[in-house]
């Protein structure tokens, strides 16, 4: 015997309903859900190109004085701080010629996991290279991925439990209610009268309308007051981060002082002699890397202890630090000039060969002959000698090891040959060889 199938599957208004109800509510939250995580995806695009922008920038910048002075060891410092986070993977620094100068990370070729970002590296509209940087993008991706699956599951979840709650409302508010009619309608079959409804609709609706107000006020009157609660706290919270973040200000801006004073001369502005030996280490070393040149030059105050005796060392200090302003206006801005003791002065200068250290030393000779320094009813004029010496890749054997002493050994020649002079060390060699 074939039964119907309708003697298996009976859908009465309960079953339609619950059924409407739940495609309608799985269409909704899957197209929602869709869009939800495509805005997301597109958000955190953004957010990382913007990020990805910013850091180039940044780091672009840090790098210029680096790239400039060639210091390797910074730049590969800074590249390998950087790629430690797990926001950059990859980063790396050309120079004007393509030359890789320093790279850190690890380069994924595939761009659901890694974003370039690429930024020029200049000075003064000056090109000097360029910056690559890789940021991490399969955390994003992964992160979108993994909420699909829960928004799937919670999808689910969720229209479960909406069906279960509408199926058990549906037949406790709906259901019995027309059941309840339904049968109160039936005609007795001998007297053909309608059983009175059992029930009270308004009342029931009117008292159920007067404890949702009473609810809903209750509810309103605690939001209101947890709302208080939280603006508090989320001031109190603001005035913290902003007081922290002043301390924090503050703190680096004492740093920054504090080494600034670490390898400043007190009194002239200039770097100090631990400033100029560490750096003039690093000069040779990149020197001799690239295959460049290096001068220094030296410099000396003619009789300045006369002028101490004279006119007192608080007008001594008066005149070195009018002459070290003069040095400090002449030289390039690549230079680095720095006080090393007393009357004595030294310009470190980057790739200048014999030719233009001699005439910036020169140039500087003059500058302080025509320089006078007012004491009192007094004008006091001021002489310097002056020796220069430079490292060539022919000469930095013999050279590099004793720069300071040849430096020195050409200022001595000057002082002794007269004073208010320029020797540069290759000179008094020539001289040695000739005679």
């Amino acid at each position: 015997m074939n039964l119907p199938i309708s003697s298996f599957f009976h859908f009465g208004i309960r079953q339609k309903l619950l059924l409407v109800l739940m495609v309608v509510l799985f269409t909704t939250l899957t197209i929602s859900g869709w869009l939800t995580l495509n805005e997301e995806k597109q958000r955190m695009i953004v957010q990382i190109e913007n990020r990805g922008s910013d850091i180039s920038r940044f780091v672009a910048k840090s790098l210029t004085y680096s790239v400039v002075g060639y210091d390797y060891h910074t730049i590969d410092l800074l590249l390998k701080e950087i790629t430690l986070s797990e926001e950059v993977g990859y980063a790396k620094v050309t120079n004007t010629k393509g030359k890789v100068l320093s790279q850190a990370g690890t380069f994924i070729n595939n761009s659901q996991r890694m974003q370039l970002f690429i930024e020029e590296i200049s000075l003064d509209n000056d090109y000097l290279g360029e910056l690559t940087l890789g940021l991490n993008t399969g955390i994003a991706h992964e992160f979108i991925d993994s909420q699909r699956f829960k928004f799937l599951q919670r999808e689910l979840f969720i229209t479960l439990i909406i069906v279960l709650g509408e199926f058990f409302a549906l037949s406790y508010l709906i259901i019995r209610p027309v059941s309840t009619i339904s049968k109160s309608l039936t005609t007795d079959d001998e007297n053909q009268i309608a059983r009175e409804i059992p029930l009270t609709s308004n009342d029931e609706f009117g008292m159920l309308a007067q404890q949702f107000n009473n609810l809903n006020k209750q509810l309103n009157d605690a939001n209101l007051q947890l709302r208080n609660r939280v603006d508090f706290a989320d001031k109190q919270l603001r005035n913290n981060v902003k007081e922290l973040k002043a301390q924090k200000a503050e703190l680096t801006r004492m740093n920054d002082e504090f080494l600034k004073l670490s390898v400043t001369d007190s009194l002239t502005g200039l770097f100090n002699r631990r400033y100029f030996e560490d750096h003039l280490e690093t000069e040779i070393s990149l020197t001799e890397r690239h295959g460049d040149t290096l001068s220094i030059i030296l410099i000396d105050i003619d009789h300045f202890k006369n002028i101490n005796d004279t006119y007192g060392h608080v007008h001594g200090d008066d005149v070195l630090k009018q002459v070290a302003h003069a040095i400090k206006t002449r030289v390039r801005k690549s230079d680095i000039a720095c006080r090393i003791g007393g009357e004595e002065f030294v310009v470190i200068c980057k790739r200048a060969g014999k030719e233009t250290a001699t005439e910036l030393a020169e140039d500087l000779r003059k500058t302080i002959q025509d320089l006078i320094v007012p004491v009192n009813e007094y004008q006091v004029h001021v002489t310097i000698s002056l020796g220069v010496v430079t490292i060539t890749p022919e000469n930095f054997h013999t050279h590099a090891r004793h720069l300071y002493r040849f430096a020195d050994l050409a200022l001595y020649f000057s002082k002794e040959n007269g004073r208010n002079a320029v020797t540069h060390y290759d000179a008094i060699e020539e001289k040695q060889i000739a005679s």
